[in-house]
């Protein structure tokens, strides 16, 4: 991924105490970042209820759009139109995906195949931002995705997701400030790639 390259980048709702630094890395960047908001503990509150189907899908990206409101507290604005402008912003993603409504309703489907799908949507490379240096199966630590493999660490549609839509992306852990500045410069750093190098 080279250091001007527009981008779609999610932080994820576990990293939820790093992001007032994890949104000053970004702005201190000056790319054209698309940022997509994780769901974090406004989700899990959906799953603690036990909804499920149409009504937990929507709920869900409500929730994402909670956690979007709360990143723009830190500096960056907000914006309900997915697509890449001069600088960061922040998707509120909830009107979009209620009006064009893309994806199945379900719990495999989460705020990590969303982000991907507003990536493919963009025709640019997807960032997640992670509490974890690399994706875990049973096995190992993995440095590269790879299709049909079995992970915790991302919704179960993710994979098949990105591999069936082409899409290029970097895991890496969100509360590394450097790690992140270095890959916005265009440099390798630790992590878990998809679909090639980026």
């Amino acid at each position: 991924m080279h250091g001007t390259q527009a981008i779609v980048l999610k932080i994820g709702g576990s990293l939820i105490k790093h992001a007032p630094d994890i949104i000053r890395t970004i702005k201190d960047s000056q790319r054209d970042i698309l940022i997509i908001p994780g769901g974090g503990v406004f989700a899990d509150e959906i799953r603690e209820q036990g909804v499920i189907g149409t009504a937990a899908h929507f709920m869900a990206i409500a929730a994402m759009d909670q956690y979007g409101w709360l990143l723009s507290t830190y500096g960056i604005p907000v914006t309900i139109t997915p697509a890449i402008g001069t600088g960061p912003r922040i998707l509120l993603p909830y009107d979009h995906m209620l009006q064009v409504d893309p994806l199945p309703h379900s719990w495999d489907i989460t705020s990590d195949t969303i982000s991907a799908y507003f990536a493919h949507l963009l025709s640019v490379p997807l960032i997640l931002l992670k509490s974890l240096d690399y994706i875990q199966t049973q096995e190992r630590q993995v440095t590269n995705l790879f299709p049909g493999m079995v992970t915790h660490d991302l919704d179960p549609a993710f994979i098949p997701y990105v591999f069936d839509n082409h899409i290029s992306g970097h895991i890496i852990r969100g509360s590394d400030n450097a790690r992140l500045a270095d890959l916005l410069r265009g440099k390798q750093v630790p992590g878990t790639i998809f679909g090639g190098t980026i």
